[in-house]
């Protein structure tokens, strides 16, 4: 009769709660540039797929980037020249400033001479820079217009042949990797679950507290909403949770 007694305390002190398996989180994906879409892989969805999916048109980009490429080439080439003629004029220079025989308008005429040619390389190395960047920019803009998703692939939102602006939805993805199950526990029960295992469906379970809102459920006024996250075989569930 005692053993009976104890086991039905226990029982009343476990509570059991109810709740949806979700992904962990869910992203929707926007587009960074705009432009026509020119291919979709629609056998995508529904898949953890890891190469491109959408890709919108970037044909003027590359060869925007080849011409840049072979543009910075020949910039290299002038200046590799213009600091072999710096190297000249300075050396001339240097001795022209040390002449007494040289009147000191020759000497200002070389002087300028060597800072026009500094100027110079100066400004072909500027825009060997500024070509450089259009590059990194165009690599980038290149890398966005061809898509993949590192999450499962919810959904694909865009076809082929239609144009989309940026930020315009193209996709939703999913982190399934672990799964998440909202609860709404009463207030009063708060910190009796904090350092409990927790049990999905009577089985002992992987799944941890991930957030307590401590802020009441604008729904369940008298209780906080409770995120517990793990792994679980199946989105969509609805399974019974307990602290025990």
């Amino acid at each position: 009769m005692k053993k009976i007694c104890i086991s039905l305390i226990s029982s009343s002190l476990l509570f059991a709660y109810y709740g949806k398996v979700e992904p962990y989180q869910v992203y929707n994906i926007k587009a960074d540039v705009s432009g026509k879409v020119i291919e979709v892989n629609k056998t995508a969805e529904s898949t953890e797929y890891k190469g491109i999916v959408i890709r919108i048109d970037d044909y003027q980009n590359r060869i925007d980037l080849i011409n840049l490429k072979n543009q910075i080439k020949n910039f290299e080439a002038i200046k590799k020249s213009q600091e072999e003629i710096l190297k000249r004029k300075k050396r001339i220079y240097d001795v022209y400033k040390r002449l007494k025989t040289k009147s000191q308008i020759e000497k200002d005429n070389k002087f300028f001479d060597y800072q026009n040619s500094l100027i110079a390389l100066n400004q072909t190395k500027n825009t060997i820079l500024n070509m450089k960047a259009q590059i990194d920019k165009l690599k980038d803009t290149i890398s966005k217009k061809n898509i993949s998703f590192n999450n499962y692939i919810y959904s694909i939102n865009v076809n082929k042949g239609d144009y989309v602006n940026v930020a315009a939805p193209i996709a939703t993805t999913m982190d399934i990797n672990k799964v998440k199950i909202s609860l709404f526990i009463p207030i009063d029960k708060i910190d009796s679950i904090k350092y409990k295992k927790i049990y999905i469906n009577e089985k002992a379970s992987n799944f941890k507290i991930d957030k307590i809102y401590k802020v009441a459920d604008n729904k369940y006024i008298t209780s906080y909403k409770v995120e517990i996250i793990g792994k679980y075989p199946k989105i969509s569930d609805i399974v019974k949770v307990e602290f025990r």
